[in-house]
């Protein structure tokens, strides 16, 4: 009798154990998704964000054998593409416009989609958005490939929707700014608005994953006092016209030079200003403070041979700790709920020619 007892509360207390365990350890899918809502992810920039990378053998080898394999990759990541290139301009500008060279017709391909173009070797979010031509560019690779998988692995089944949009060499301004708006309003009205109504059009409400913003170079030489008002503008832009109010934003932390662990002598372009920019705006005693944006710091990803561009293990090291971010951010529920009325509101004036920079949401 006292063996059985015994026996029982040891069951009993098993069960208890692993019911606190259960409570303790949130499943690998315990995001607060509701009945069609998929999230997004969004990355906007000049190289670094969309990818200057070149090719490295073993890392291509490892993210293939995995997307590769259909039991790991269920293809339920996609990412908008449209061909598009680069033109400077006489200012010193550089904007984005459509391409020449069209790989598919715009829509949703899978995330680390493979061509061979006019120019060859690309991979999925190449240089200036997506598996896209661009001249001496061939084979390039952004961090997507890496967040996607870490993505997929965290969340199985469920599906994921990026949009992409970077410009090499490209000022903030051309982002953020009133007087200079046009990559800003290509990413709009080419990517994102079409990419967004593709989903509302078959039933699938968005939910914002993050927004994955890279940029410095083009500003390098700029003071804090010039670029940090720029910056302020671009997260509030984001956060008042994408449809998304309380949008998280992931900031790539510019490298100072000396600051690279494996590249000593990398980013010696970049001056201060930028990075004190973006220091303040994630310090909660700045006045300048925004919350729900956070920095990504970049010190130990490795830096291609041109000591500006991160290598392919290094982008992709960017790839792991954004996913981190994000998955935690799923499992906590903090990925932002969509707003039609506001989207839609800016889509009618930014078609009808609205000033952007009078609009009050």
């Amino acid at each position: 009798m006292k063996n059985t007892l015994k026996a029982s509360l040891a069951l009993i207390a098993l069960l208890l154990s692993s019911f606190c365990m259960a409570q303790s350890v949130p499943p690998v899918d315990s995001t607060v998704l509701q009945d069609d809502e998929v999230p997004v992810f969004i990355t906007i920039g000049q190289s670094n964000a969309d990818g200057s990378a070149f090719a490295d053998a073993d890392e291509d080898h490892r993210l293939s054998a995995w997307y590769d394999n259909p039991e790991a990759n269920p293809r339920l990541m996609k990412i908008w593409y449209r061909s598009c290139y680069i033109v400077n301009q006489a200012d010193g500008a550089r904007w984005v416009f459509d391409g020449t060279t069209e790989d598919v017709a715009p829509g949703w391909l899978d995330l680390y989609y493979k061509n061979d173009n006019l120019n060859g070797r690309t991979m999925m979010n190449m240089i200036h958005g997506f598996g896209t031509w661009s001249a001496g560019a061939a084979g390039r690779r952004g961090m997507e490939g890496e967040f996607g998988m870490h993505f997929q692995q965290a969340f199985p089944g469920m599906e994921l929707y990026v949009i992409k949009l970077g410009c090499s060499g490209s000022r903030i301004e051309t982002w953020a700014a009133s007087s200079d708006s046009h990559n800003w309003d290509y990413f709009y009205e080419h990517l994102y608005k079409p990419a967004i109504n593709d989903l509302l059009s078959r039933g699938k409400k968005p939910r914002l994953a993050g927004i994955w913003w890279m940029q410095g170079e083009g500003n390098g030489a700029d003071s804090k006092e010039h670029y940090l008002p720029l910056l302020k503008s671009l997260v509030e832009k984001c956060r008042t016209r994408l449809g998304f109010p309380d949008a998280p934003i992931y900031i790539g932390h510019v490298v100072k030079p000396g600051e690279s662990t494996s590249h000593p002598t990398a980013s010696v372009q970049y001056g201060q200003g930028v990075r004190d920019a973006q220091d303040a705006l994630v310090n909660p005693a700045d006045e300048n403070y925004l919350p729900n944006v956070f920095i990504i710091d970049a010190r130990e990803s490795p830096f291609d041979k041109d000591n500006l561009h991160w290598g392919h293990a290094g982008i992709n090291n960017i790839g792991r700790k954004l996913a981190a971010e994000v998955i935690s951010a799923g499992r906590r529920g903090s990925w932002a709920t969509f707003c039609p009325s506001a989207f839609k509101r800016f889509a009618a004036c930014q078609h009808a020619g609205a000033d952007d920079s009078s609009l009050a949401f």
